[in-house]
């Protein structure tokens, strides 16, 4: 009889707790502990049951404070999560950390122990630990370390120092992100994927750096230039390179010093901030694509000055007569074939990196670029940052020519895919050629007019309008190359 007026109750509150249960799921809060409110639950409905089986008084006793203890603790963890946790998880405030919680509930329940046993089996366990002088002492000798990072394990959890995520910097190469803060310890994962455990009191007692604090992640690493590169210009290419590249942050902005007058060099400090962790990812696609640039402007990495025949790459020498490198070339094709070799070779050759970007959409120039090896791509803005993938192109094809032929800006950002050579050629390059033949700049402008009224799908009417226009803007760029003056309009 006492199992069944016990069994009602206990449904009703089983009920109570699976609405509640579905109600915080539905609204994201802290999700309800229920381990111990339905162990207590079912230790309360069925006490009436292992009593009538005729057990001793004392075994009665103990089992009766059993339950006590357990109903004790299940209404601790339920009053934790109604008076800290779901507060926090509406707002109120900030919502408490793990550690403080398992300190609550230690704590808590070790005074509601003692008081239970204390009034149900007539035993003082403050009085025995405390009576004891030798264990007390003992206990003290023991848990003084733990006790140090328990508490500081604390202050860390309730402080915003750092949190999980963050990148910590210890000092002495001890660096890494942040992945459990635990009563005991702070666990990082460094570069090297290696677990780095750190008791919390050593962190506590160390100066530390969150390099997370911004929301960005600052990487800084040095490079030496030759003393013939003036440091303005230096600082003008590497600066191109770093703004250029898509992990570097516009903000805060990319930063290049001067360093130091080295022994062979000029030592130049670099820093970019970046979203994710790569650091050494992103330093190594920097230095790749400064070599490049470096060597377009004609520059390089010094070699020490006790270096007396600095090495040459034979890939870096400039393009020869004969080498054919205009013979395929759609654009040139009414020229001689000593023609395109003199042109050719007025050209330079220059490498580009896998994601360089050769031209940008809306830039001036006065220069166009014929493919020689690798691959590009062609790409359109669209949109507030965003462009879409126009056309790839590969050897033998050129782009660029409205640029050196009609003065125009950019239509497009040409960016490499892979390693590319390319052949420059630029007005100067050009000028002396169509100064010694007229005619050539006539088929030249036919060309481009042909390239206009594909692309724009023009009529025979609009196509010699365009002719002429193009022909007189062509003879002006060109005369004032010849002459050194600007061009008229």
């Amino acid at each position: 009889m006492a199992l069944l007026q016990r069994l009602l109750p206990a449904l009703l509150a089983l009920s109570a707790l699976g609405l509640l249960r579905l109600l915080v799921h539905r609204r994201r809060l802290p999700r309800l502990p229920l381990g111990l409110p339905l162990l207590a639950l079912a230790s309360w409905t069925l006490m009436p049951w292992i009593e009538a089986l005729g057990l001793p008084a004392d075994y009665r006793r103990w089992l009766g404070m059993a339950d006590e203890l357990l109903l004790s603790y299940a209404a601790l963890r339920l009053g934790l999560w109604l008076g800290l946790e779901l507060p926090g998880g509406l707002g109120w405030w900030r919502r408490p950390p793990e550690l403080l919680l398992q300190l609550l509930m230690l704590g808590l329940g070790a005074l509601l122990t003692v008081l239970v046993v204390r009034e149900s089996a007539r035993f003082d366990l403050v009085g025995l630990v405390t009576t004891s002088a030798v264990l007390t002492a003992v206990l003290g000798f023991a848990a003084q370390e733990t006790l140090k990072d328990l508490f500081a394990g604390l202050e860390l959890q309730l402080g915003d120092d750092f949190a999980v995520g963050d990148w910590l910097d210890l000092g002495q190469g001890v660096q890494g992100v942040v992945e459990t803060i635990t009563w005991r310890d702070t666990q990082l994962r460094n570069l090297d994927g290696h677990r780095l455990i750190i008791p919390n009191s050593k962190i506590t007692a160390e100066v530390i750096a969150n390099r997370s604090a911004s929301g960005a992640h600052s990487n800084r690493f040095e490079l030496g230039l030759d003393y013939d590169f003036p440091p303005a210009k230096a600082r003008s290419l590497l600066a191109r390179v770093l703004q250029s590249h898509p992990l570097v942050l516009s903000s805060p902005p990319a930063q290049v010093r001067v360093k130091e007058f080295a022994e062979s060099a000029i030592t130049y400090e670099l820093q970019v901030w970046q979203r994710e962790m790569n650091l050494l990812e992103l330093r190594s696609q920097l230095l790749e694509q400064i070599w490049y640039a470096l060597e377009r402007a004609g520059r390089s990495i010094p070699y020490p000055v006790r270096e007396l025949q600095p090495r040459r790459r034979p890939d870096t020498a400039p393009l020869m007569p004969g080498d054919g490198a205009l013979e395929g070339s759609e654009l040139f094709s009414m020229m001689h074939e000593d023609q395109r070799r003199l042109l050719a070779a007025a050209g330079r050759v220059l490498r580009f990196g896998p994601g360089e970007a050769i031209v940008r959409e809306g830039e001036s120039g006065d220069c166009l670029y014929q493919l020689l090896a690798g691959q590009v791509e062609v790409l359109k803005a669209v949109g507030a940052g965003r462009q879409v993938s126009v056309r790839q192109l590969g050897p033998g094809e050129h782009f660029g020519e409205m640029t050196l032929l009609l003065d125009q800006p950019r239509s497009a950002t040409v960016r490499a895919l892979e390693e590319c050579r390319l052949l420059q050629l630029n007005r100067q390059a050009l000028a002396p050629l169509l100064e010694a033949q007229p005619e050539l700049l006539e088929q030249l402008a036919d060309q481009v007019n042909r390239r206009l009224q594909e692309l724009e799908q023009l009529d025979e009417s609009t196509g010699e309008e365009q002719d002429t226009g193009l022909l007189g803007t062509m003879r002006r760029l060109f005369q004032a190359v010849t002459s050194g003056g600007p061009a008229e309009g």
